[in-house]
């Protein structure tokens, strides 16, 4: 005998949801990140020489914190998407299966 698919709709829509959920608080992380990040934008100092190294590496920190989580949210966002649209196709396909059989035993009277 061949092999048998199937698929709990459910359980990726519980997947599909924990992913969104997921994305919300890196979302919201990233955006505390820049907000607390400004706040303290003048700690290497303004215009000393330590300011002068420190400032760039900074700057290049922040910007490659905030890429990442940006990144990191896009990804999850990515799979919740994905885990949404295969949850429709399987959910379709198990309908169209189910409505087949009933219209099938509704003809021949057996299911």
């Amino acid at each position: 005998m061949g092999d048998v698919f199937s698929a709990d709709v459910s359980r990726i829509r519980q997947w599909q949801n924990l992913m969104r959920d997921i994305t919300d608080i890196t979302d919201n992380a990233v955006r505390d990140f820049e907000a607390e990040a400004r706040s303290c934008l003048d700690w290497v100092g303004r215009d000393d020489s330590m300011s002068e190294d420190l400032r760039p590496r900074d700057q290049k920190e922040r910007k490659d914190t905030t890429e990442t989580g940006t990144s990191l949210m896009q990804a999850i966002a990515g799979i919740s998407t994905a885990l949404r649209v295969n949850g429709n196709v399987i959910q379709g396909a198990q309908n169209n299966a189910s409505e087949a059989i009933h219209d099938e035993s509704s003809k021949s009277g057996k299911h």
